[in-house]
């Protein structure tokens, strides 16, 4: 499966492979398939569907299958349902890099992991709705209609919890941030499938193939609507990236600082066993300095001891990073997060003379990686220190300015020669 992945990504895969192949055969065995025309039509929907992938922050992808893959669940059943989902997933092409991906260059764990995926939410789906559905009339429509919302919840849940997991187990966030950046959301636009999934199903079953067709460009609009989720994401944080290379050109001395700070401050937390949300951390220490894009050339690339007043603007860039990034609403907690991070345990810290408690954990972590990484770094004023000097500096300040469990966590992961500058 490739030499990109790791033993435990592996297992997991052969699991969730295992998963599918015993369902599939509890499907063949118990369930029969009559396909014709329509069905094959359905199949290349189902194809141009799973083609149009929205990628999400955390490497994973969202496609609007499901809406097609419904419709096949109810009139063909299980067995059907899970020939649409693997040939929809393996067949598609679509664009990522500005390349096209297929089955032939696509790493064969996605292939199989995206498979796998489908035809168990797909089988297990279409196994709910036909174990609950029974009867004729119009109590049987409005109750085969309520099944189908049952349906699709099972198929959501299910899709949503393996990619989830298959995410986790690439970057090895948390479940909550990951659930957080890649699905929350996408809720209104997932329910929107569902009930257009639903009406598919009714418009196919009492008017035929010419309707699925029709209703089909409606549906690819919803897939409009997700898109434009990630992008205007997307478009926030690259402006803000601009910025932050725009800081990089005004004080070369930083170039790779927000970087690193973001490296080791996801892995500080982690070792830690911080239960914060680690996506808004590293957005704060991509952007912890954003601020500084306010204050005078002259200032920042000062070769001098900075006089009482030089320091006083050199201060103001926490608040002013606040200033700049206080209407992303998604950065909120970031921008809270970026205040703070000049703030000591001792009240001696700016800009608000913080103390204890009142300084947001995610800043604390910050602010130790902040100054191990600055001060190993070359600046106008002085050469950079070697890290045994910036260790020490951090014992010194441990317990007064900076959190000591914190310190004694950075410190394993230096002498364990986890980080790596």
């Amino acid at each position: 499966m490739g030499s990109t992945i790791t033993r435990e990504t592996k297992f997991f895969l052969i699991k969730l492979s295992l998963t599918a192949v015993l369902l599939s055969i509890y499907i063949v065995k118990f369930y029969s398939f009559s396909p014709d025309l329509d069905f094959l039509i359905f199949v290349t929907l189902t194809i141009i569907a799973e083609s149009l992938v929205i990628f999400t922050p955390r490497k994973g992808g969202v496609t609007l299958g499901f809406g097609v893959i419904l419709p096949v669940s109810v009139i063909y059943g299980p067995y059907g349902a899970i020939i649409s989902a693997a040939l929809g997933t393996m067949l598609a092409v679509y664009k990522m890099d500005n390349k096209y991906k297929h089955i032939l260059n696509i790493e064969l764990y996605k292939t199989v992991g995206n498979t796998a995926n489908y035809v168990i939410s797909a089988g297990l789906s279409s196994i709910v709705y036909f174990t609950l559905n029974s009867g004729t009339g119009i109590s049987a429509i409005l109750n085969s209609i309520l099944i189908m919302l049952i349906t699709s919840v099972v198929f959501i849940a299910s899709n949503m919890t393996i990619t989830g997991m298959f995410i986790i187990k690439l970057t090895d966030f948390e479940p909550r941030e990951v659930w957080k950046e890649n699905f929350s959301g996408l809720v209104p636009n997932v329910l929107g499938v569902s009930a257009i999934s639903i009406i598919i199903t009714m418009a196919y079953l009492n008017f035929g193939i010419e309707s699925i067709i029709i209703l089909f460009f409606p549906y690819l609009l919803i897939r409009y609507s997700f898109q434009l989720v990630f992008d205007m994401r997307q478009s926030y944080l690259n402006t803000i990236k601009a910025l932050s290379s725009a800081l990089e050109e005004k004080d070369p001395y930083t170039k790779g600082h927000s970087e690193r700070v973001e490296k080791y401050s996801a892995m500080l937390a982690k070792e830690s066993g911080a239960k914060i949300d680690l996506q808004q951390l590293q957005y704060a220490a991509i952007f912890h300095d954003i601020g500084k894009i306010g204050i005078l050339d002259t200032i920042l690339n000062k070769p001098g001891k900075l006089t009482v007043e030089e320091f006083e603007f050199i201060k103001e860039h926490p608040s002013k990073g606040v200033h700049i990034l206080e209407n992303v609403t998604f950065l909120k907690k970031a921008t809270e997060i970026i205040g703070a991070h000049h703030e000591y345990l001792d009240g001696t810290g700016y800009p608000r003379g913080l103390v204890g408690e009142e300084i947001p954990y995610e800043s604390k972590i910050i602010t130790v990686v902040d100054i191990f990484d600055a001060v190993t770094t070359d600046r106008p004023y002085r050469p950079a220190m070697s890290h045994e000097e910036a260790i020490e500096i951090l014992k010194n300040e441990s317990g007064k300015k900076l959190d000591p469990y914190l310190v004694e966590k950075f410190i394993k992961l230096h002498d364990e020669g986890r980080l790596i500058q």
